[in-house]
């Protein structure tokens, strides 16, 4: 982990992959970028290989997981880069299937611990969202455009997408509570260290950080506990 200019950051190439066993026995690996013990909340990177498929399934906690690069099928959908499942607290939901590998993007609020069921609920909870149906609008900072992703059915969580233009900058601020930022495609520097596609941003609440400039422009999964 790297601290400069009030950010936690987490370069992908210096973190370690890690072997999953999931319950059905089959495997796909994972990256841990932040376990923010204080917000109850788990950040990391998720590779499903060539061919998986994940039951349909239960578990405690809630989880907002972004699709970054592939994708997954789902409901009869097919969910891209910047497509979002939201994913509640014992309600089931799949098979997702990964067909080309898929690489995701994970909250994850509580427990992880997974149960294979054999049908859905009575109710559903359960959300799929496709990014392309949500409008760019201007973003807080001011500096690039955003789309609210998930902002409610997971407790305080707010997940967004950032797009920012090339030459853009992200002026020095503060926020009231956890932020916290993936890099999708494009890079940032911050000064004058080069960052690139998932790489990873922590900030936490109350303190200032910035400016990021993004000379080549960037699209980020913006996370905040609120």
């Amino acid at each position: 982990m790297i601290k400069l200019a009030g950010f936690e950051i987490v370069r992908i190439a210096d973190t370690p992959w890690q072997k999953r066993v999931r319950f059905d026995g089959r495997e796909s690996r994972f990256a841990m970028y932040n376990d923010d013990l204080e917000n109850g909340l788990r950040m990391s990177i998720v590779e499903y290989p060539l061919g998986s498929v994940e039951p349909r399934h239960v578990h405690p906690g809630t989880h907002a997981t972004t699709v970054v690069k592939g994708r997954a099928l789902i409901d009869g959908l097919e969910l891209k880069p910047l497509d979002c499942i939201l994913g509640p607290s014992h309600e089931p939901h799949g098979p997702l299937e990964y067909p080309d590998s898929c690489t995701l993007f994970s909250c994850f609020q509580g427990s992880n611990d997974h149960s294979e069921v054999k049908q859905l609920g009575s109710e559903r909870h359960y959300r799929l969202i496709q990014a392309d149906k949500l409008a760019w609008e201007k973003s807080e900072s001011g500096a690039g455009e955003g789309k609210t992703l998930v902002d409610h059915g997971a407790g305080r969580l707010l997940l967004r997408a950032v797009s920012f233009a090339p030459g853009a900058t992200v002026e020095r601020h503060t926020h009231p509570y956890m932020r916290a930022s993936l890099i999708v495609t494009g890079g940032a520097v911050i000064e004058g260290e080069h960052f690139g596609v998932w790489d990873f941003l922590y900030q936490r609440k109350g303190v200032e950080h910035g400016p990021v400039h993004f000379p080549d422009g960037a699209t980020l999964l913006s996370v905040a506990m609120r």
